[in-house]
């Protein structure tokens, strides 16, 4: 018995260390001090591709500290897989960040309850700060280290497929140090793609005035849409009232539509009142339908007495019928029911039948009390 007790303890231990091998099998070179500029470091770690005559591609990274929701997260995570799957902090530090793991069906419930905390209301969610990693990938030696292949953007507690690459890893940078190094790469890069990419990277740091700069730069003097649209979206995100203003001037002038369609929705991310009510004044006296049709969308995100009140007074007079139509659809999509009433009036009342027809339609599709009682008295009444 002793004997097989032993047998055993020595498989598991083997089957273990195989575990272990797998799971932290990315190969990570540290550099060795916190203390150096992170410029310092990268030119370290150019070297330390030459020194260590590196012939795979080959990952450069660091990581920032962000505040994000306590469920919220930048990247992608399987959950399925019931994190059989190292995340970046364990192949780099060694060790896991949380005690224990959940596996099979314990993890997708897991999963599937934090998926539902962040749907019911993300942006009233405790927030913490969550390390993010800002990877580089770069072609075999002697690859241009200006023009990177692929750029990642992650929370350190996801699973990210470096496909075994080597990883050199710089520690953590403070904001401003990132911000004025992604932006050296911004200007370097000549893909439009990771151009979009160091965009993201860059507005992810909160406290940065120089990220703020940045972004409210290039929304009105680039020459190429796709980077004054991200721009755009990425003021909204960054949620600052200051900005509020400029984004309705790209909203009015700016010569792209999918620009001045990322202003209305970057105004739509914003949580303020001040925000509300620039798409409300958008929504009712905008000079141009798509871009009224757009506030009306994201209005109906926004449920409030004045949401409400400002659809259903568009609804009633808008001299555009389709902005009428917008109007109803919107109030269709207030969470809670909240637009019923106003839906039940207009299917009532109002003096447009095609309206009125859209009333009754939305209605239809509504599982509120209020709207069946309502069909069913009006079937009754023929």
């Amino acid at each position: 018995m002793q004997l097989l007790r032993r047998l055993f303890v020595s498989l598991m231990t083997v089957a273990l260390s195989i575990s272990c091998a797998t799971l932290f099998a990315q190969p990570v070179i540290h550099h060795p001090s916190s203390l150096q500029s992170l410029e310092s470091k990268w030119r370290w770690a150019l070297k330390e591709v030459s020194d260590q005559k590196l012939q795979k591609s080959v990952w450069i990274g660091y990581a920032i500290q962000r505040w994000m929701g306590k469920n919220s997260t930048i990247g992608s995570f399987d959950a399925v897989s019931g994190r059989t799957d190292s995340s970046l902090h364990e192949r780099i530090y060694g060790q896991r960040e949380e005690q224990g793991d959940e596996i099979g069906e314990e993890s997708v419930r897991h999963e599937a309850k934090r998926a539902l905390e962040r749907a019911n209301d993300e942006r009233s969610e405790e927030k913490i700060p969550k390390g993010i990693a800002i990877l580089f990938g770069f072609d075999p030696p002697p690859g241009d280290f200006t023009q990177p292949r692929k750029i990642v953007v992650a929370n350190l507690s996801m699973s990210i497929d470096l496909s075994d690459r080597p990883l050199i890893w710089l520690g953590r940078a403070q904001d401003e140090e990132s911000v004025l190094f992604l932006e050296q790469f911004f200007i370097n890069v000549k893909s439009i793609k990771l151009k979009e990419r160091l965009l993201f990277a860059i507005s992810i740091h909160d406290s940065s005035e120089r990220a703020q700069k940045i972004l409210r730069d290039l929304v009105v003097q680039s020459d190429h849409e796709r980077l004054r649209a991200s721009a755009a979206f990425f003021l909204g995100e960054r949620n600052r009232d200051e900005d509020i203003s400029l984004l309705q001037k790209v909203i009015l002038h700016d010569r792209s539509r999918e620009v001045r369609e990322k202003a209305v929705f970057g105004l739509s991310r914003m949580e303020s009142d001040a925000a509300v009510d620039a798409l409300i004044a958008l929504a009712r006296h905008g000079e141009e339908t798509d871009m009224k049709e757009k506030a009306l969308f994201w209005l109906s995100e926004k449920a409030s007495e004045r949401v409400v009140a400002t659809l259903r007074e568009i609804a009633a007079d808008d001299q555009e019928i389709e902005i009428q139509r917008q109007a109803v659809f919107a109030l269709s999509r207030l969470k809670h029911g909240d637009g019923v009433k106003e839906l039940i009036e207009i299917a009532k009342n109002h003096k447009v039948p095609e309206i009125r027809r859209q009333a009754i339609f939305w209605l239809g599709r509504s599982e509120d009390d209020r709207a069946i009682d309502f069909l069913v008295e009006l079937v009754r009444r023929k």
